[in-house]
């Protein structure tokens, strides 16, 4: 997974800053990926691009001279994007988030054309295929005929920038606007704290261009399922971002309540419900405010304490999106500080958004917890029992998977070395998300093909 964004101004109305701007947007994907940053600009004669590896705030605010321009895109993500390439069509530059399934054999492909490569990676590969057409909208349909696998695009060339969703309209990109500016996002959470409006979402198989200020539809792919990643409410993207209309943070929300719901039906409350921050901070918010609730109405007599009993080190990366198996365990290790007053005795609830390969849970989570003094420790978790990898993403691979190593919930609970373990269903998470189950994607949460 990647963040992508892309800014275009009218010179003539715009009132800003283009550079802050795009710098900004970008900076605020940043949860999206942490490997690599990149910006890409044109200035009405040529396109600039430069590229960092490492945090992007950090590597870019003191390198933005020559950069300014009057249309832009920004990526942070694993793979040192944007990518520029010379060819028929002209100069260009693109960023690209997704996963292509037939990579290898696309490459291959092409390498018997006599085609070389210096990356053979997805962004490469879709360069090549772009540039087979009559322009970057027609090559943008083509390369989408080719390729199996789901993205979000941004392609930058003279001609402004070219937002495209896949038919299937997995991966986002949102439209925003103020006067004089438009920008698209992979994640519109900053939209506000820079001055953008929230305008829609782009459509599965929409091509848009954006220029001089001003967002035009250029074509529509035609699509025949669409399946929006039902992850990006429950964990993927910032709390703050709306897609579809959807609050990520009411989705959270209703999460939680609805797990709460079960615990109050067979007579469970807690002495406590935590967190594990950040992602399960809306989670837990929902838990508890179902016990509130059910409260205030008459139905229930007391309600668990709401504590933040781990806190999140400031300084610390996103673990999950880290590339191997011990950066993950380290950045997760770091980042959970437990606290230090004692809990000796009490019973908690812990609310997080996943459990993906459980690792991280059994040696870092639960051993702060009980040392602690924590005398039990319920695991409750808002997306449902994660039973497959992603094909449409790099984060997980076959074979990672707790459920796949472990399918039964009894010994996983063991090997976790906790007291309950619970999930929501799918049918629960359809319903906070308020879409119908046909136009989410949850083929990580359905058993693996054989």
């Amino acid at each position: 997974m990647a963040g992508l964004c892309g800014i275009s101004i009218n010179p003539e109305t715009y009132q800003g800053n283009f550079l802050e701007d795009l710098f900004w947007l970008t900076s605020y994907q940043q949860h999206l990926g942490e490997e690599y940053g990149g910006l890409s600009t044109y200035d009405g004669e040529r396109i600039k691009i430069r590229t960092h590896r490492g945090l992007f705030r950090a590597t870019f605010s003191e390198d933005l001279l020559g950069l300014e321009g009057t249309e832009g895109i920004g990526y942070c993500g694993p793979a040192r994007e944007p990518y520029w390439t010379d060819s028929r069509l002209g100069k260009f530059s693109l960023c690209f988030s997704g996963n292509i399934i037939n990579l290898s054999e696309l490459v291959e492909r092409f390498k018997n054309f006599g085609h070389t490569f210096e990356r053979e990676d997805d962004v490469e590969v879709i360069a090549k295929l772009i540039v087979q057409g009559e322009g970057i909208v027609d090559g943008i349909k083509r390369m989408t005929n080719e390729i199996k696998g789901a993205y979000s695009l941004l392609v930058l060339a003279s001609g402004g920038i070219y937002a495209a969703c896949c038919p299937t309209g997995h991966w986002p990109l949102v439209i925003g606007e103020k006067d004089g500016a438009v920008a698209v996002a992979s994640d519109p959470g900053g939209f506000a704290n820079l001055g953008f409006s929230l305008r829609r979402d782009l459509e599965p198989g929409e091509i848009a261009s954006l220029k001089k200020g001003h967002l035009e539809t250029k074509d529509k792919m035609p699509s025949d399922r669409v399946q929006l990643c039902s992850f990006r409410w429950v964990y993927t993207n910032f709390p703050t971002a709306v897609f579809q209309g959807i609050p990520v943070s009411a989705v959270r929300k209703r999460l939680g309540a609805t797990i709460a719901r079960r615990d109050i039906e067979r007579g469970f409350i807690p002495d406590i419900v935590v967190p594990v921050p950040d992602s399960g901070r809306p989670c837990a918010i929902g838990y508890h405010q179902e016990f509130c609730r059910q409260m205030n109405a008459g139905k229930i007599q007391r309600v668990p304490l709401y504590d933040e009993i781990l806190l999140k080190y400031p300084y610390a990366g996103r673990s999950y999106i880290q590339p191997t198996a011990q950066e993950r365990e380290l950045e997760a290790h770091i980042k959970q500080v437990p606290s230090g007053e004692s809990y000796k005795g009490l019973v908690v609830v812990v609310c997080d958004d996943s459990i993906r390969r459980g690792t991280q849970t059994e040696r870092n989570l639960v051993p702060k917890l009980r040392r602690l003094g924590l005398i039990e420790v319920h695991l409750r978790i808002s997306n449902p029992d994660s039973l497959s990898y992603c094909p449409w993403g790099k984060t997980i691979q076959k074979g990672e998977l707790l459920a796949s190593r472990i399918p039964s919930m009894k010994e996983r609970v063991k090997f976790l070395g906790v007291d309950s373990l619970e999930h929501t269903t799918i049918e629960e998470l359809a319903e906070a998300i308020g879409l119908p189950l046909e136009m989410l994607c949850i083929d990580c949460d359905l058993p693996a093909s054989k």
